[in-house]
């Protein structure tokens, strides 16, 4: 954790004091820091590698005040501004890649522009911004329902307190989702957009490639993986989006 705020250090043991650039990775939907903990193995010590804590967690006083998803975007811009010099480039998956777009633009708007934003297994902002799923109000049977539908991962049902944090997870990225509004106007980026999707996704369509062109002034580049929606483990996923950074970096220099 860096300060009070919502950005983590993945990079343990100060490992990344010789990085030359830094990478945001961003969960989904009931996702946390530990989606993530395969790849700084994958990434030099040339990477800094971040991600975020969401609202709603375990020891997170706040979760009753929470900013929203533009308000936590804004938070997390604010933390990368404080606490990182090295440039930037950020990860998102599902959930992760709009609150990733929108750290992006922050950043745009106060002059310390991304290098490049990658989104995965995602539906664009406008599509985010039109969903209304009500999660500060279902019932604890329909959110179980919604998360079985979503085929996010829940811990046994014998393991009731660990079942009922990850559930108050998804409530509160849920009702993240719902405070949303991406606003009447296109806002494209500056800088490239990779849309890495998932070829047996059963959540994201096809159709929403396309729909990531007005986020980015530059052509999207796309990839097609052969994993399912949920592949932030899946060695099939991580190798190579970590080659696909590793490569970024190289073309620095």
């Amino acid at each position: 954790m860096l300060g009070d705020g919502p950005l983590w250090e993945l990079s343990a043991g100060g490992g990344w004091t010789e990085a030359e650039v830094a990478v945001l990775l961003l969960p989904g939907v009931g996702g946390g820091f530990t989606d993530f903990s395969l790849w700084p193995r994958h990434l030099t010590s040339k990477v800094r590698a971040l991600t975020a804590r969401y609202p709603g967690r375990k020891a997170d006083p706040g979760a009753a005040q929470a900013p929203g998803l533009a308000g936590l975007a804004a938070e997390l811009a604010d933390a990368v501004a404080r606490y990182t010099t090295e440039p930037l480039v950020i990860l998102g998956h599902s959930m992760g890649a709009v609150i990733g777009y929108e750290v992006a633009w922050c950043l745009q708007q106060r002059g310390r522009p991304a290098l490049a934003l990658h989104v995965c297994a995602a539906f664009s902002p406008p599509e985010y911004a039109a969903f209304d799923v009500a999660g500060r109000s279902l019932t604890d049977h329909a959110l179980t329902e919604l998360t079985a539908t979503l085929a996010i991962p829940l811990p046994a049902e014998d393991r009731e307190a660990d079942r009922r944090e990850a559930l108050r997870a998804v409530r509160a990225d849920l009702t993240l989702i719902d405070t949303y509004a991406y606003g009447p106007h296109p806002r494209p980026l500056e800088y490239p957009v990779t849309v890495w999707t998932a070829r047996d996704d059963a959540i994201v369509p096809a159709a929403s490639i396309p729909r990531w062109q007005p986020m980015t002034r530059h052509p999207l580049t796309h990839h097609v993986l052969p994993v399912p929606h949920h592949f932030l483990a899946s060695p099939q996923a991580v190798e190579p989006i970590t080659h696909a950074l590793r490569e970024g970096l190289r073309r620095l220099h």
